[in-house]
Order: C-alpha cells, then sequence, then structure tokens
C-alpha cells in the first residue's frame, strides 16, 4: 500500500488610552446632542420591544400607586385632628387615633410586601433583557466574517458582555423610572392643589428649589458614562492580557509592568466614580438647603397663622415635593450616564454588521446540508476572487487522499488552509463540492459558516475550555466513553485519565494545565472525534517528541484511506508519506 501511494504521488509546482484623572477633568469628551440622545434612547426601547415595555411601565404604574396611596393615608392622619383644615374622609377623621395607627401601619406593611414583589419582577425584566443583549451579541461574533472581527479587540467584546450591556439595561429601567417619579409627583401636585390649596405654596416652592440646584450642580453625567466606557474596555483588556498570557507574563517576568497598568486603570476608575460621588453629594446638598431655606421663609412670612398641624403638613409636604422631583432629576442622570453602554454597543454591532455589497452568496438548504453531510464526496474545489490575494488562489481537492502545503515559515499556509476551510477572506471565496450524485455550489459568509460544520479543522494553537475533558474533546457531541479512551491511550493520553473524575474532571485554565504537545494532540483528537469527510489539520506534528509525531503520522495516514485530509507541515516524513505537495515560495510572505 505504501508502494502503491508513493507512485500516485506528485509535486504541485510553485505558485507565482493612557489618561489621568486631571486630564479626564480638563477634555470631557464631546456630548451628543439632546435629540441624538433621545434617538439613542428610542432605539434601545424599540429592541426591548412593546412587551417588555409594557410590562415594566405596569410596574411602575403599581409602584407609583402604592407610594402615593402610602404618602396620602400618612397626610390624611396628620390632617384628621379635627381642626377646619383637615380635608380628609369623614369616616377615617371619627377613627381614634390608636386604631387609626394601626390602619397606617398594616397599610404601609401591606404595601411595603407589594413593593417587594413589584421590584423582583423588574429585576427578572431586566435581567432577562441583560441576557438578550449579551446572547444577541454572542450570536453576531460567531457569525461575523474574519475581516470583521478584526476591527474588534477583545477588552471591547469582554467590555460589553460584562457591564455595557448591564448598563444598557439600566438605562432603559432610569428611563422608566424618571417617568414613574415623574407621574407621582404631577399626580400628588394636583391632588394637593384641588385638596389643599394653601399646602400648594410650600411644595411648588420646594419644587422651584429642587430645580434650582439641579440648575446649579449639573452632572455631567453623560461624559461620565462615556469615559466609563472607554474605562470598562481598557480594564478588561488588561485583565485579559494577563489572564490569557499568564505563562508568558511570568517568563517575561512581566508582572510588575502589568500590575502597574492595571493601577493606572483602576485609578482612572476611582477618579471617575469619586466625582460621580462628589456631584450627587453636593446636588443633595444644595436642594435640601434651599427646599428647607424657601419653606423656613415661607413659615416666617405666615406666622402665627399656622397652626401646629399645618406647620407638620408643610414640612411633610415640602421634604417630599424636593424628594418627588428629585427621584426624577437622579433617573435623568442615571439615565443618561448608562446610556453610552449602549451606544458603545451599537458601534460594535456595525462592526459586525455585514456589508450589504459583501453579504451576497449561495447557501445550502437544511436538506442540502444533512444530505451533503452523509454522501461521500468525491471532489472538493475552492476558488478565491480576491485579486489582492496570495497564489494559490484555485484548488481543486479529491477524497482519500493525503495533500500537504508546505513552504518557508510565513509564507501563508496558516492562511491558505483558512481560506480554504471557510475561517478567512468568506467573503471572496467559493466551493464546489461533488456528490455522488449531485454538485452542491456554496459562496459567500453563509455558505463558510455551513461549510465549517461539514469539516473538521485542527488549528496550529488548539484553545481549551474551562470544562471536563470530555466537553473539551466533543463540544456537546455524543460518544462512548470507551472509544474516547482507546483514543488517548493510541496518542499516549492515557495518563490524563487517572485523575480523579476521568473524563469529567474539570479543567481550571488559570495556568495551563497541560504541555504544548499535550494540548495539541487533544486539538487533533478533537477534530478526529468528529469524523467529516475533510479534515484541515495546520502543523499536525508541531510541538510532538519522535514517538507522539509518528504515532500521529500513523492515524493522518490511516484517516487519508476513508477522507481527504488536507495539511500544512514542515515534517519531512509527513510529507513524504503525502499524495499530494503544494509548496509555496517564500516570496509570497507580505510585512
Amino acid at each position: 500500500m505504501a508502494g502503491e501511494r508513493q507512485d500516485r504521488r506528485r509535486t504541485v509546482p510553485s505558485f507565482g488610552i493612557a489618561l489621568t484623572g486631571q486630564a479626564l477633568k480638563s477634555s470631557p469628551p464631546k456630548v451628543l446632542p439632546r435629540r441624538q440622545q433621545l434617538q439613542l434612547l428610542k432605539a434601545l426601547a424599540r429592541e426591548a420591544g412593546w412587551r417588555q415595555l409594557s410590562l415594566q411601565t405596569l410596574l411602575s404604574v403599581v409602584s407609583s400607586l402604592l407610594d402615593i396611596a402610602g404618602l396620602g393615608l400618612a397626610v390624611s392622619l396628620l390632617l384628621s385632628s379635627g381642626t377646619d383644615f383637615a380635608t380628609s374622609p369623614t369616616w377615617l377623621r371619627e377613627l381614634p387615633l390608636s386604631s387609626s395607627l394601626v390602619l397606617l401601619v398594616g397599610l404601609i406593611l401591606a404595601r411595603g410586601l407589594i413593593q417587594a414583589r413589584v421590584a423582583v419582577s423588574r429585576e427578572w425584566l431586566r435581567s432577562g433583557f441583560t441576557d438578550r443583549l449579551r446572547q444577541q451579541l454572542l450570536h453576531e461574533v460567531f457569525s461575523a466574517s474574519s475581516r470583521q472581527l478584526d476591527q474588534l479587540g477583545r477588552g471591547d467584546l469582554l467590555a460589553l458582555l460584562m457591564a455595557d450591556i448591564t448598563r444598557s439595561a439600566m438605562s432603559l429601567d432610569q428611563a422608566l423610572l424618571m417617568v414613574q417619579a415623574l407621574l407621582a409627583m404631577l399626580v400628588y401636585l394636583i391632588s394637593v392643589l384641588v385638596v389643599g390649596r394653601t399646602a400648594a405654596w410650600p411644595l411648588l416652592l420646594a419644587l422651584a428649589a429642587t430645580a434650582s440646584a439641579a440648575l446649579l450642580k449639573r452632572s455631567g453625567s453623560w461624559g461620565l458614562g462615556r469615559i466609563q466606557s472607554r474605562l470598562n474596555a481598557a480594564l478588561q483588556r488588561t485583565v485579559g492580557d494577563g489572564l490569557h498570557g499568564l505563562n508568558a507574563l511570568r517568563a517575561a517576568a512581566a508582572e510588575v509592568w502589568l500590575l502597574n497598568r492595571f493601577a493606572r486603570e483602576t485609578a482612572k476608575g476611582r477618579w471617575l466614580l469619586r466625582e460621580r460621588v462628589r456631584r450627587r453629594a453636593g446636588y443633595n446638598a444644595w436642594r435640601d438647603t434651599l427646599v428647607v431655606a424657601i419653606a423656613g421663609v415661607w413659615m416666617l412670612i405666615q406666622g402665627e397663622a399656622l397652626t401646629a398641624e399645618v406647620l407638620a403638613t408643610t414640612l411633610v409636604l415640602a421634604y417630599r415635593a424636593g424628594t418627588s422631583l428629585s427621584a426624577v432629576v437622579q433617573a435623568r442622570r442615571l439615565c443618561l450616564g448608562s446610556l453610552p453602554g449602549y451606544e458603545a454597543l451599537r458601534e460594535r454591532r456595525q462592526q459586525l454588521r455585514a456589508d450589504p455589497l459583501l453579504t451576497f452568496g449561495t447557501a445550502l438548504s437544511e436538506r442540502s446540508l444533512q444530505r451533503l453531510g452523509l454522501e461521500h464526496w468525491s471532489r472538493l474545489h475552492w476558488q478565491s476572487t480576491d485579486p489582492g490575494a496570495a497564489a494559490p488562489t484555485s484548488i481543486s481537492l479529491q477524497p482519500n487522499r493525503l495533500v500537504a502545503i508546505t513552504g518557508a515559515s510565513g509564507c501563508g499556509k496558516t492562511k491558505l488552509l483558512d481560506r480554504i476551510s471557510g475561517l478567512h477572506d468568506e467573503e471572496n471565496s467559493f466551493w464546489t463540492i461533488h456528490g455522488q450524485n449531485t454538485t452542491f455550489q456554496l459562496n459567500g459568509l453563509a455558505a463558510a459558516q455551513q461549510l465549517r460544520g461539514l469539516m473538521a479543522c485542527a488549528p496550529q494553537h488548539a484553545a481549551l475550555f474551562e470544562a471536563s475533558l470530555r466537553d473539551n474533546l466533543l463540544l456537546g457531541a455524543d460518544l462512548a466513553d470507551q472509544t474516547i479512551k482507546e483514543w488517548l491511550h493510541r496518542l499516549g493520553l492515557e495518563h490524563l485519565l487517572d485523575r480523579q473524575d476521568g473524563l469529567d474532571t474539570p479543567m481550571s485554565l488559570a495556568q495551563t494545565p497541560f504541555s504544548g504537545g499535550e494540548i495539541h494532540r487533544l486539538g487533533l483528537l478533537r477534530a478526529w472525534l468528529r469524523s467529516r469527510p475533510v479534515e484541515v489539520l495546520d502543523e499536525p506534528t508541531a510541538f510532538l517528541d519522535a514517538t507522539a509525531s509518528q504515532r500521529v503520522r500513523e492515524v493522518i495516514l490511516e484517516r487519508s484511506r476513508e477522507r481527504l485530509v488536507l495539511f500544512s507541515s514542515h515534517d519531512r516524513d509527513l510529507l513524504k508519506q503525502a499524495d499530494v505537495v503544494i509548496e509555496l515560495p517564500s516570496s509570497e510572505l507580505k510585512v
């Protein structure tokens, strides 16, 4: 058989942010016009959907009614002391004070329990919306082309998933809270104007004082929110770099460098938090001072005309008026401070959204896809239409062949494998698959995603996930334990079964628990267990000693008798086994 394979072998000729707190204060980010902020909030509401908005609005109305009812009852008790000022119902004025207090305590308790249930329901809705945004973003990342992913950084994506999407949902929630507080304030104001006109003056004056405090102590919420988005990305980038390359970091003795980088980012975060607290506290101080001053001046002017009940009611009304409008102001500030998180999400989505001019293509129907997955392939042809692509731009591959790609380091072997398997330059790739009786044609991004499901690829640098060994190898598929164990023994990895739970032992990957050779063989095994008609292996014997390399060569040769195996390598012994060798010239290397 070896001699027969050697006779068929032929050689294909060569083809022609580092800002300090002071800097942040001196150069705040550009603020969007209010109309654009409203458009951004409108887009967020539209994305949440009418059902989400309706339920949250209903809960807000219930919360407002409970709040107004509790306050109204307390004021009625204060006014029901038998004076002419009292406007509460007759049945309430006739109740003894002890009964009124018991009634008040009971109603306040009931209101508190209902409000707790409302709060839990609101949080459930908000977290559901947050999870939906995260799933959509992950789906868009997984569906994006390689060209689009090149525009994104790991820190940006982590910041969106961990922080900015949560801020987006919070922005919508705060907008509804602002409407709720405004509604409650208006209902309360109208009720006082209708029922107790004398008591309306301190309320109106308190509202004016609270509004004046908001104008005097501007929050700059939108600008601070945009700074927060940038800091989230920077911090996630630093943490991701440290954990992703922990061994490399230690090997370079660069722990101090990364810690200093982390310290600078967290210092910016502390400045931002301090600035927000300072502005919020300053606003509250101005609000309380102006409310008390204006209400006190009004009381002095009224003089002895005010009874004790009216004085108590006036203070309650003035305080409540201030806190009602303050709730509106604070909700608006939190909404604007969180809205830049949604702005960042929309910007990243725009980068992930394919260009309409590049979304054309020919994908397979579900029936054809299933049929192709079961059929024996007689030929696979790949072609690139990118005029700037390096040669070769067209390759035809036959089944039951071992096809090798070789050449100097950096000549483009990995990129060629990625283009053939739909991992790179998907928009410009065309594939023609000849089955037993049918020819299937695919091209474009959607077709590349389908093709990846029909192939088994083992990259040069395999990635492990924080899951069990079984999950790392099968990735959700189902296969008998005995089959997996036999493969591990064959590749010299049987010692991995000696751990406490064997295949089900979870992997903790803060540090790399395996050697480079072990990780590489696990990556190859992951591809082999998929059992696809085409296998693409990038440097399959890299990082391996002589014994492990020989085992891998034997497996590759055996599997090429039943399917097409395409690989890149510098391994002379493996290249000798190949039926076809494609040698890439080093002149194709581009800097």
